[in-house]
């Protein structure tokens, strides 16, 4: 059944604008303690030869930046839906220790999800020389530009471990701001986007040609509380799949969002440098990528690690729950 329109602006801390931010601090830096602690929980577990995915955080203790972890978490699910940490330096570690490192913090703040197929906890955002012209790429995997999209899980997480030789800049869209002004101009469309799109499962499916049996809505109402899920290529990939088009109606109502999540107004845009990890909150803010160019050398190539949490707290409604929650292990399962 669709959820019920909300039929007023959305106010609160889910909704800013670029504005907001003028002069504003929105960083958490890492102190020099916290540092220590890092380090000496890696120690730990490479002691142990505890391997990703393989621990929880009673392994990797933080007890000094557990509560601020927390802090964290409740501002991203419940506050301004994100947060860059600043302050470890990348140049310390190898990227298997990066991985550990990232992998222990994330389970004071989630629970880690399947991104693929193969069921990794864990994901390469880098270039992965497949064919841009394969249908069923993804987004992780290529040096294009990425538009404003929502990924699989209640939390996405970017660990910068290097940054490409040109490009490759980051922003997040408030989706409270892009609402409010698709309620003031389009109310009429609203019933569309409630209902949703079905969406492709981008070669992760049970067979390359996969797409959801259901509809995701891009916004839904929960308690008053607005969720959104919205991604243009996979909704796009999806009419080309089915062999239909969208009616007049969609095209208008998909026109109209990629417009609104294109306003600088309701972007904020981030140069992530080596070691800052972005937390996002997957249901209130869209997050994109500029096109980038990459060094000769494929170890100074641009990469960063990616994590997909889920979060008791988080609460999405089940019509957008039921796709996002699963992880694509779950989808190549058919479960």
């Amino acid at each position: 059944m669709q959820d019920d329109i909300l039929e007023a602006p959305v106010t609160g801390p889910s909704f800013w604008t670029a504005a907001d931010f003028d002069g504003k601090e929105w960083m958490f830096h890492l102190e020099p303690g916290d540092l220590d602690e890092i380090g000496s929980a890696l120690a730990g577990i490479k002691r142990r030869g505890l391997r990703l995915g393989g621990f929880g955080s009673e392994d990797f203790p933080l007890p000094g930046l557990q509560p601020k972890l927390a802090k964290l978490r409740e501002d991203v699910v419940s506050g301004e839906g994100f947060v860059l940490i600043r302050g470890l330096n990348a140049d310390d570690y190898g990227v298997e220790d990066l991985e550990l490192i990232y992998w222990g913090l994330g389970t004071y703040l989630g629970t880690g999800l399947g991104q693929n197929a193969h069921g990794d906890l864990l994901t390469h955002v880098t270039f992965h020389n497949i064919d841009p012209n394969n249908p069923n790429i993804r987004g992780y995997q290529d040096r294009r530009h990425q538009e404003p999209h929502n990924d699989m899980a209640d939390m996405v997480g970017l660990l910068c471990v290097r940054k490409a030789k040109e490009g490759g800049a980051s922003s997040i869209v408030n989706m409270a701001a892009v609402y409010n002004e698709f309620l003031r101009r389009r109310p009429d469309l609203l019933p569309i986007m409630y209902r949703g799109f079905h969406l492709d499962y981008r070669g992760e499916g049970a067979d390359p040609y996969s797409t959801t049996p259901y509809t995701i809505p891009v916004f839904a109402n929960k308690d008053g509380r607005l969720t959104c899920f919205y991604g243009k290529r996979g909704i796009e990939a999806t009419f080309r799949k089915r062999g239909v088009d969208p009616t007049p109606e969609e095209r208008a109502a998909l026109d109209l969002m990629d417009e609104l999540i294109m306003v600088p107004e309701f972007r904020l845009d981030m140069d992530l440098q080596p070691g800052d990890i972005q937390l996002v909150n997957n249901y209130s803010v869209l997050h994109a990528r500029t096109a980038y160019e990459d060094y000769d050398e494929p170890e100074r190539w641009r990469l960063l690690l990616r994590l997909w949490l889920n979060l008791p707290e988080a609460r999405p409604p089940e019509s957008i729950a039921r796709f996002t929650r699963r992880g694509f292990a779950d989808v190549a399962q058919g479960s």
